[in-house]
């Protein structure tokens, strides 16, 4: 994957993010309207456009990024402006966990398998990031820093404002969708939760983030640092903590271990997609091997199995790839590993943090 440095304050770091990718953002979105439209059928309005000014004047969901994070909103006008595309196409594009239950048309579950533990001399956290297959290809990993965020790695698509991600203060934070907990059309995306928590400089500081903003969508976030992991289910009306076991041992995929806050259409459809099958299978895969996992390495080694269940391929799983895969070892320094794609087709790529200047 290419790694794409956006240094300086957001309007700055979303410019080179947007300038450095135009090409690839530019086909990205081409695709991503290609599948929204065909998705929404006799529902699709008659262009991209008029569904993006739709989607945001119908949500306050861009307000209330507005309001929580405005740096990360100027760093999205920065890569519309540097990429030339148009600052709504780039918002909706980024509010991707919120369209999947806002257009609920959704035939390729996404999903994520993740793995945190114990290891000698601090923790590990990885997942593999299970996404719809036409986003292969926009594959790419950010480098930032500047003056209001710690130096961070996220593993993204051209275009967006990241995925998963670890910063150079120690904190790896990593996610997993949770599309049958109740929404909010005026809470904070996904995607700005994960850089707002990434951008705190302590696992507590991510923790009172999360727990001080109205959630949009249902979702994991595991947070890892080297003394400690904190997962937490978020739906619209609560968050949740997950408690570990004595291994201390956190395994998670894309159903609820914690909360109850159930939005029944939406399991409804995720039954009937097979997407709750799917994940209890992945979880299920996991349980039955965390025994033998207790160095980094052998954590690694659980998303190095082409034949798991947990590496997704587009003609067995419905449409959704595994887009990558992450490996953050966080002892006295952080070591981040990333991977494009399925497992075998590339190999993992040792990633720093650089400088920023």
């Amino acid at each position: 994957m290419d790694i794409v440095d956006c240094f300086g304050p957001p309007a700055q770091r979303g410019q080179a993010h947007g300038e450095t990718l135009r090409t690839r953002i530019a086909s990205a979105l081409d695709k991503w309207e290609a599948a929204t439209m065909a998705s929404l059928g006799a529902r699709a309005p008659e262009s991209i456009d008029r569904y993006c000014d739709d989607f945001l004047s119908g949500t306050g969901l861009l307000g209330r990024a507005e309001a929580v994070t405005p740096d990360l909103v100027t760093e999205l006008r920065g890569i519309a402006d540097g990429a030339g595309q148009s600052f709504a196409r780039i918002a909706v594009y980024n509010l991707m966990d919120e369209q999947w239950w806002h257009d609920a048309s959704l035939t390729s579950p996404p999903g994520c398998s993740l793995v945190a533990q114990p290891v000698a001399g601090g923790h590990v956290l990885a997942q593999n990031m299970d996404l719809p297959a036409h986003m292969d290809g926009s594959q790419v990993i950010l480098r930032l820093g500047g003056p209001d965020i710690p130096r961070t790695l996220l593993l993204s698509a051209a275009g967006m404002i990241g995925l998963t991600g670890a910063n150079a203060d120690g904190l790896a934070v990593g996610v997993n969708t949770l599309l049958m907990l109740e929404h909010a059309s005026d809470g904070l995306p996904v995607a700005f939760a994960l850089r707002h928590a990434l951008g705190a400089g302590t696992r507590a500081a991510a923790e009172a983030r999360l727990a001080e903003t109205g959630h949009a969508s249902g979702q994991h976030y595991a947070l890892v640092t080297r003394d400690g992991i904190v997962s937490l289910e978020y739906s619209a009306r609560s968050g949740t903590p997950v408690p570990l076991p004595a291994s201390g041992r956190l395994l998670h995929t894309n159903h609820p271990l914690a909360s109850g806050d159930i939005d029944s259409a939406a399991m409804k459809r995720l039954h009937e997609t097979g997407a709750n099958a799917c994940s209890g299978d992945r979880l299920g895969w996991l349980e039955a091997r965390q025994d033998d996992i207790a160095t980094s390495a052998e954590v690694r080694a659980l998303f190095d199995d082409p034949e798991a269940p947990i590496c997704m391929r587009a003609e067995t799983h419905r449409g959704s790839i595994t887009f990558g895969s992450v490996h953050y070892t966080l002892t006295d320094r952080t070591a981040v590993a990333m991977r494009q794609g399925i497992t075998g087709t590339n190999d993992w790529q040792v990633c720093d943090f650089g400088e920023a200047g």
